[in-house]
């Protein structure tokens, strides 16, 4: 050697086994945190995926149930504008039927206009 004593180079050997060692328990906890973070980032990654596909699918259930409404109210609205164009040719009917009736301008109900009357 170049002149240690030997107290002095088992010291320095230990502090070298002391640092190797130290090194190994950094580089350990450095990959163990690395991974906790890696499992943290994974983890919430599919928590995302799952709750987007929920409210994916939530979304696609109101979004049919809005076109069935909106369907239902087309024909809601197709059924009234047909009773309305029904009713409405059965009072030009009625009314074409009371100007054919004789005396046209007699006042009161006569015989025949009360026959027209609905039941």
């Amino acid at each position: 050697m170049i002149g240690l004593s030997k107290p002095v180079a088992i010291g320095l050997a230990a502090l070298a086994l002391v640092l190797v060692i130290s090194g190994l328990i950094y580089g350990s906890i450095r990959e163990i945190r690395s991974m906790v973070t890696e499992a943290a980032e994974n983890a919430k990654a599919l928590s995302d995926q799952t709750w987007t596909a929920k409210l994916e699918k939530a979304n696609a259930e109101v979004n049919k149930k809005i076109a069935d409404q909106a369907k239902a109210v087309i024909q809601i609205q197709a059924d009234a504008a047909d009773r309305v164009y029904a009713a409405s040719q059965q009072l030009e009917e009625l009314r074409k039927r009371n100007a054919a009736l004789p005396d046209g301008d007699a006042i009161g109900l006569s015989r025949d206009r009360v026959r027209m009357l609905p039941d």
